[in-house]
């Protein structure tokens, strides 16, 4: 189990007032509270305005989603950070749209997809909401009465529509996601940033199973390349415990990492 991040805050102290420090973030969950559906979330300005002030005071911030890069940007709504959309698939960085080649040869069959789900029976069920993210797929059952039967009668629906290898399907909070059948993830395409911006020092938060791949990562680059990190997970029922214990540090809410980045401010 990690450590509650307020009680260890002198661990985190040397980061205050480093010029080197990049911090990279979750959206939903993690800056943005859940909501019912993907179009009520929102990030408000309080917090847009402490990631516009980190943005000025640290080396980099960025933020990583599951939400398609248009989605998160118009979502945040905060210039000169670094977005990530679809888990690492797409990215913004000083204004240009960068798509992984591979992934983009999906998204015909993407599709496709999206108009057979429309149409099968699965897209009744009450309180179900599709999304589509162009280069991946996204089936919301948060409001479905029955959630776990829910679940188990989309993942027979994706069988039925799918072959087992044609694409990656995965799972997160009350949502199941269909992605292409790439090796991309929260953690590649953290490497990835470490790797451009020659990043030696990296806070990151999230609070979903796709964050898992990114605390794990950090873990891995601070032993390979001698870094300095705090991975911090936000907690909720809905994690399971492998995620939980993948992080070096806990917070309670949405509104805890908000005082966290008026910690890293503010003296």
């Amino acid at each position: 189990m990690p450590y509650y991040l307020f009680n260890h805050l002198t661990a985190l102290s040397k980061f205050r007032t480093s010029e080197e420090l990049a911090i990279i973030t979750d959206v939903d969950g993690t800056i943005s509270e859940i909501a019912p559906t993907p179009g009520e979330a929102e990030v408000s300005d309080s917090m847009s305005n402490l990631l516009i002030a980190l943005n000025k005071k640290f080396k980099l911030v960025g933020v990583i989603s599951g939400r398609s890069l248009s989605n998160v940007r118009d979502m945040v709504g905060v210039d000169g950070i670094l977005y990530v959309g679809n888990h690492g698939l797409e990215y913004l960085k000083n204004g240009e749209k960068f798509i992984e080649p591979e992934a983009e040869k999906y998204c015909l069959k993407m599709e496709e997809l999206y108009k057979e789900l429309e149409n099968h029976h699965i897209s009744k069920l009450e309180g179900l909401k599709l999304e589509d993210k162009k280069i991946g797929l996204c089936i919301h059952y948060r409001q479905c009465p029955s959630g776990e039967e829910a679940r188990e009668k989309i993942r027979l629906a994706l069988k039925q529509l799918l072959n087992s290898d044609e694409l990656k399907i995965s799972s997160g909070r009350k949502i199941i996601e269909i992605k292409p059948p790439l090796i991309q993830d929260k953690g590649t395409i953290l490497e990835k940033i470490v790797e451009e911006y020659n990043l030696k020092q990296l806070i990151y938060l999230g609070d979903d199973v796709t964050d898992y791949d990114a605390f794990t990562k950090l873990e891995e680059l601070e032993k390979k390349k001698n870094m300095e990190t705090a991975s911090i997970l936000v907690l909720s029922k809905e994690i399971p415990i492998y995620v939980k214990n993948s992080a070096k540090y806990y917070l309670n809410s949405v509104l805890e990492v908000q005082r966290f980045f008026e910690w890293l401010l503010y003296k």
